[in-house]
């Protein structure tokens, strides 16, 4: 285990999610239950979300069933679900140890409860005569029992429930499926760290059942809360704006990276008495942490690729992954990289996605965490993949950190619309998805910048584009955009007959629920700052970062 749940005074953020949750359990009381599904990439949080509602939620007409699915085994899973029943049940009554045993907590709940505990016993009996079917099956019944003999109601929290499939019951999700169906008075918070066997579970397993759940899909911190962050774990040494928006683009606001790097500045710093915290000190503490052999996001990164590092292993799955960190990122030009056939390259690549390590965007492949491609660049291709470890020198990766931090620097000397200009001069008639549609990014040949109002403040205005028979119009909004920069957009967008036309607006701070919809209404594409960033990523350019914004959609 890399980090361990954060709850109390340590948990950071999510408030909005957090919210959601407190007022789904509160209108389970009053006869609306709605279960929510949160799912997200590995070390994103979602455990310490979870665990925080549950150490913040205290409701005694409420019984909170946490249950996270770690083994392959039906008979730790039931009992975990029926102890921590039990265990919720007993301790709004008096104070019980939580590491009692199963028989403890039904000799003390026998009393009070005693058709709940006859029915975990039966499902003890059952599972000892091998009858897993049915003890699973009876498993999903006891909240609706135990509501009956208490009045409470049940919020059962199953951490990485896609998990259930690997109990070897024969049809694990259409039963559970149908005992969330009839259970009103029983509301169901899962989670899974795994997008592809959520997606499989979802559109083949429970796409009924899933109408009735509320999906949260959890992202890094926005760029605002990854700065404030950095301000509340830092103090009281202070970082300057070069440094703090470095570590916020490299870590991407992922909250294991960032609470990792973040934690070991704050120490070096301390012991070394900085004020302010210096390039070197970020320079050898991400040194300690991505290059040295024992370092905790080395080790990590280690195991993520172990799969296709044993000796009986096949396929060039390493290979892949260390030229997709090197910007080869389409399926032709990875097998032409390779020297293999795009068919076995594609195979491969489709086991990589399984395993979260690659997302498909269209046409391209990329990493879902920017510093997992940076490792690969720097330090595993260095020091696994080059002749004897020659190129693998600490002094080099001391280079790279400080050439990093120095382009930083030089791009945030440059307005949004230059960087957007220079993005869209990237593209080449690519497929591309952006939110759920597929869209052709044309090749542009000429671009137009207008600067905003007389100020000439390039950062802030519109940018035309344009190249065989394709044009985009696009408007560039710092601020939350609004009706207003819609309705210009459309009014100020030139008009020919022979130029296929596009009306883009770029909201670098998000869209009122509004603008949103008279954008649709419209035919405006709406591109915030996450999905800039996206192709941003996809064609090896550095993301655009506002410190006092959302990533936006």
């Amino acid at each position: 285990m890399f980090s361990d749940p954060v709850i109390g005074d340590h948990f950071f953020g999510r408030q909005e999610i957090l919210d959601i949750l407190y007022k789904r359990a509160g209108a389970l009381k009053s006869g609306y239950r709605q279960n929510v599904a949160i799912i997200g990439h590995q070390q994103l949080g979602k455990t310490s979300i979870l665990r925080h509602f549950l150490h913040t939620f205290k409701d005694l007409k409420v019984l909170s069933i946490y249950v996270e699915i770690k083994f392959q085994a039906l008979d730790y899973f039931i009992d975990q679900f029926a102890r921590s029943l039990l265990y919720q049940y007993l301790s709004q009554r008096e104070p019980v140890n939580s590491t009692a045993s199963l028989k403890e907590l039904t000799q003390k709940a026998s009393n009070s409860v005693p058709r709940t505990v006859q029915a975990i016993e039966e499902i003890s009996q059952l599972l000892r005569q091998r009858r897993s079917e049915e003890a699973y099956s009876k498993l999903f019944e006891i909240t609706s029992i135990v509501g009956q003999e208490t009045g409470k109601h049940c919020i059962v929290v199953l951490d990485e429930f896609h998990r259930l499939g690997e109990f070897g019951i024969k049809n694990a999700f259409s039963d559970f499926g149908k005992r969330i169906m009839v259970q009103k008075n029983t509301m169901y918070l899962l989670s899974s760290s795994s997008f592809s066997a959520s997606k499989r579970i979802l559109a083949e397993k429970l796409a009924l059942l899933f109408g009735n759940f509320e999906r949260i899909y959890l992202e890094p911190f926005d760029f605002g809360t990854s700065f404030e962050f950095l301000k509340k774990k830092l103090f009281p040494a202070a970082m300057d704006d070069v440094v703090s928006e470095f570590i916020v683009g490299f870590t991407d606001g992922h909250p294991f990276f960032l609470e990792t790097v973040t934690s070991r500045i704050r120490e070096s710093a301390l012991s070394e008495r900085e004020t302010t915290i210096s390039r070197a000190t970020v320079a050898r503490v991400l040194l300690k942490l991505l290059f040295e052999s024992q370092g905790v996001l080395n080790q990590f990164f280690l195991k993520l690729i172990s799969p296709w590092m044993r000796a009986d292993s096949h396929g060039s799955h390493i290979l892949i992954l260390t030229a997709l960190a090197r910007g080869v990122n389409k399926l032709k030009d990875l097998a032409e990289e390779l020297n293999r056939g795009q068919k076995e390259v594609s195979a491969e690549l489709q086991q990589l996605m399984e395993n979260e390590l690659v997302i498909k965007v269209g046409v391209f492949y990329r990493f879902h965490n920017k510093i997992f491609k940076f490792w690969l660049k720097e330090v595993y291709e260095r020091k696994e993949l080059s002749l004897l470890g020659s190129n693998a020198k600490a002094e080099d990766f001391i280079a790279s950190i400080t050439k990093a931090m120095e382009e930083c620097e030089t791009l945030m000397k440059l307005g949004a619309a230059s960087r957007i200009m220079n993005l869209f001069s990237l593209f080449n008639n690519e497929m591309v998805e952006i939110g759920e549609k597929k869209r052709k990014l044309p090749h542009f040949t000429e671009f137009i910048k207008v600067p905003a109002g007389s100020s000439g403040d390039e950062t802030v205005g519109a940018l035309i584009a344009r190249g065989h028979g394709r044009c985009w119009v696009c408007k560039i909004v710092e601020e939350k955009a609004s009706e207003k920069e819609i309705l210009e957009l459309i009014e100020n967008s030139p008009h020919n007959k022979n130029v296929s036309s596009t009306k883009v607006l770029v909201a670098l701070n998000g869209i009122e629920e509004n603008a949103r919809l008279l954008a649709k209404e419209k035919k405006v594409l709406t591109l915030g700052l996450s999905r800039i960033n996206l192709l941003m990523d996809i064609y090896g350019c550095s993301p655009i970062i506002h410190s006092g914004s959302k990533k936006g959609s």
